[in-house]
């Protein structure tokens, strides 16, 4: 029987930036208290045989970090880096909500089909992060896997992985340096182990169990 692969989806860790604002394709590093809380989330983890990043600064460099310090090359999938948010990026919400406050609400209540001005809209966002996840993870078994990305796309992955409305995408909490972990196997139901850090499942490697 073949084995399910094990991938671990890590949020990157808080920025060296102020204030609450959209900071999607804005190449903003990660702060100190950002690595700190990475490097405290990756001590819990196994070592893994497989690592992936964004390639935005906030995720690639600490996935480079650790993939150097456990004999690990780190494959880049560009595919992966946040929304752009167009004229949105960098802006304290609000200044948003007072110059383009209807659709800034409707993106809230519901992403799908939202342009920011001058942006990328959210489906087009969601599909190229879709096509780089099953590309990625396509005939695996067996293993472990890490992929150290954005907030908005472990959202859409657990969507996809879970049939999930996107319109539903804003319920799911994925914090800074929050890892989630997911179990795949060929033939059989996407299994959520764990999302940041809370176990729902007794073991992590069920996904084989029919029931």
């Amino acid at each position: 029987m073949s084995e399910p692969v094990i991938v671990d989806l890590m949020r990157h860790g808080a920025v060296a930036a102020e204030g609450w604002a959209f900071r999607g394709a804005t190449d903003v590093p990660l702060s100190d208290e950002g690595r700190a809380q990475m490097r405290a989330a990756a001590r819990g983890l196994e070592a893994h045989d497989e690592i992936a990043a964004s390639p935005l600064s906030r995720c690639r460099v600490f996935a480079e970090e650790l993939g150097a310090r456990r004999g690990r090359a780190v494959t880049v999938l560009d595919d992966m880096r946040e929304m752009d948010f167009g004229d949105w990026e960098n802006r304290p919400f609000a200044d948003i909500e007072r110059e383009d406050g209807a659709r800034l609400h409707r993106f809230w209540r519901s992403p799908v089909g939202v342009r920011p001005p001058n942006g990328e809209c959210f489906d087009d966002f969601a599909a190229r992060v879709i096509a780089c996840w099953e590309g990625w993870i396509a005939g695996a078994s067996g293993g472990r896997r890490l992929l150290v990305t954005h907030g908005g796309v472990i959202r859409v992955i657990f969507a996809h992985l879970l049939d999930m409305p996107m319109a539903a995408l804003w319920r799911l909490h994925v914090p800074h340096a929050g890892v989630s972990r997911v179990s795949l196997l060929a033939g059989q139901p996407p299994r959520v182990l764990f999302i940041n850090g809370l176990m729902v499942l007794a073991s992590r490697d069920s996904q084989a169990c029919a029931g």
